[in-house]
């Protein structure tokens, strides 16, 4: 190490020759294919080598390197012969129990981590189903990921908004209106029933507001001014909630206005419909809305539009 450190150049004297370019050689051909004449101008022009060697020279190192168990071959195209390794005895490999718990650890993970956490930490399963190459890691990871669907680059570029709070034009596909330009303020990015949001105030209706990322196509410009003031009026919704409903926690913004005997009357202080609309959905049939009334038609309306479409399919 004296002398390596020293001189910076590799001599018998430190190790095998064999040996070391055979690790070498390893490494490239991991990389791609390689002809005699690439090899040789790799370790000529490597920093700690500079020497050329011959072609019968490569073949000993090749040849070592299936005495350890790499499997080689060689292309025969049209620029002549290159060889590659299609397996060796380095290979990360993991079985079934092992990707059970993997895939149990992803999915905690995934109720846990914060968003940006949780793309990060996405990259790093799909780099290590890569480099273990095998499909029923890959597969089992597919199942349960909530990027499975989803556009990574335009989420991070979602992402990298979010975190300067710029109010951004997206284009966007409305499952009621189709395809429309929508202007927000955005908050924060964040996950609901395995569905990945874009949380921000709306600048047409003067709310919060929530898009379903998979929807949103592109981001059409960056508004210059992300800091224009947006005055948000709360909306006050009163629904009754049948008592025998389990586990019934109620959110910051509500409160028991009043208590019957086989239900309570709670009221809720939101600027976001949307999100107190899934809310009340999310009740089910022991759930009625009292007030506003252009609230309680909204969720009327919707559903008899999931009735109808339960009773033609």
């Amino acid at each position: 190490m004296k002398e390596f450190n020293k001189t910076n150049t590799v001599t018998y004297n430190l190790i095998s020759y064999t040996g070391f370019k055979s690790l070498l050689l390893f490494a490239l051909l991991l990389e791609s294919p390689k002809s005699y004449e690439e090899i040789i101008e790799y370790f000529q022009n490597h920093p700690h080598l500079k020497e050329k060697v011959s072609v019968d020279t490569v073949r000993v190192y090749i040849t070592s390197l299936k005495k350890i168990g790499c499997e080689i071959h060689k292309t025969n195209k049209a620029g002549g012969k290159k060889f590659y390794i299609t397996k060796h005895p380095y290979e990360f490999n993991v079985n079934d129990k092992q990707i059970k718990g993997v895939i149990k650890i992803y999915k905690i993970l995934q109720n846990t981590l914060d968003i940006n956490d949780l793309i990060v930490f996405e990259k790093f399963m799909r780099n290590l189903a890569k480099k273990i190459d095998n499909k029923e890691f890959t597969d089992a990871l597919n199942k349960v990921s909530i990027f499975k669907k989803t556009n990574m680059k335009l989420l991070n570029k979602l992402a990298n908004c979010v975190n300067k709070k710029q109010t951004i034009k997206i284009l966007y596909n409305s499952p009621n209106s189709g395809k429309k330009e929508i202007t927000v303020i955005t908050d924060k990015l964040g996950i609901y029933r395995n569905n990945i949001y874009l949380y921000g105030i709306s600048l047409e209706y003067k709310q919060d507001t929530s898009y379903l990322v998979s929807r949103i196509i592109n981001i059409v410009d960056i508004v210059e001014d992300t800091k224009t003031p947006i005055e948000i009026k709360p909306i006050t919704v009163g629904y009754e909630l049948g008592t025998l409903t389990p586990n019934v926690k109620l959110a910051e913004n509500e409160k028991i206005v009043e208590i019957k005997e086989n239900s309570v009357i709670i009221e809720a202080q939101t600027t976001n419909l949307f999100m107190m609309k899934r809310r009340i959905l999310d009740y089910g049939g022991i759930c009625t809305v009292l007030y506003p009334e252009d609230f309680r038609n909204d969720i009327i309306n919707t559903l008899k539009e999931m009735r109808e479409v339960y009773n033609n399919g």
